[in-house]
């Protein structure tokens, strides 16, 4: 079997003509990134061409079903993986090198005295973060700024497992009943709450599983960006 020619970077609504067989009026187009000989993606997002799905799925020899099944999940995690490491990593950017090591380290304590370089690895990071939410190949550019950060409310059972995240209202008496009713349920199943900052739900639950540095940093970076402000 050959190398294929083309990746799938995600589905759009915004390109309606098909730059294989110039159709027009199109629902959606797939957006296609071309790849070199190795397999590795061969240009930026200047070179991403947009296809109908009928003639994505013939240069990419799968059904038109399966192209948009795998277009929209490829999107879908790619974000989502780039909101979880901004979530993370951006509250210790500017960091002590102290603090950002041990906060790497204990996410991946298997780079732990190999010569890795935590400063260097979560600056990567974050720039390929931030690159893949403000790629508009796919859509508008994402959030992605700590100031983006919404707070989420976060119940962990006794074993330190999530039970429940929910957005925290703007709202000052919505988020006192939501408090009590919170804390009145961490009792019932002998847990607790926490309350971290994050761009999405999901990553808000990377935080509340973190260490206690990493949340300490979470917290810190909220309140710095939201000064003066009583937006949640």
């Amino acid at each position: 079997m050959g190398i294929p020619k083309w990746t799938i970077k995600g589905i759009v609504d915004d390109f309606d003509e098909c730059g294989c067989c110039g159709r027009r009026g199109l629902k959606r187009t797939v957006a296609l990134m071309p790849l070199d000989a190795d397999g590795n993606e061969d240009g930026t997002a200047e070179d991403v061409v947009y296809y109908g799905t009928s003639c994505a799925a013939t240069a990419l020899g799968r059904t038109q079903g399966k192209v948009t099944d795998t277009a929209r999940a490829a999107q879908a995690e790619r974000d989502a993986y780039a909101r979880r490491i901004i979530s993370i990593y951006a509250p210790v950017e500017f960091a002590h090198v102290r603090d950002k090591a041990r906060v790497y380290y204990r996410r991946n304590q298997h780079q732990r005295d190999t010569g890795v370089k935590a400063t260097e690895v979560v600056a990567k990071l974050l720039a390929e973060a931030r690159a893949t939410l403000a790629d508009t190949t796919t859509g508008p550019a994402r959030p992605s700024r700590i100031e983006d950060f919404r707070r989420y409310l976060v119940i962990l059972t006794s074993d330190r497992r999530i039970h429940l995240v929910r957005r925290v209202p703007r709202d000052e008496a919505k988020r006192q009943e939501q408090d009590t009713a919170a804390q009145r349920r961490a009792d019932e199943i002998r847990g607790s709450v926490l309350v971290v900052a994050a761009l999405d739900a999901e990553a808000a639950r990377e935080v509340a599983h973190a260490d206690d540095l990493t949340r300490e940093w979470n917290t810190r970076a909220w309140q710095a960006a939201h000064v003066g402000s009583h937006t949640t």
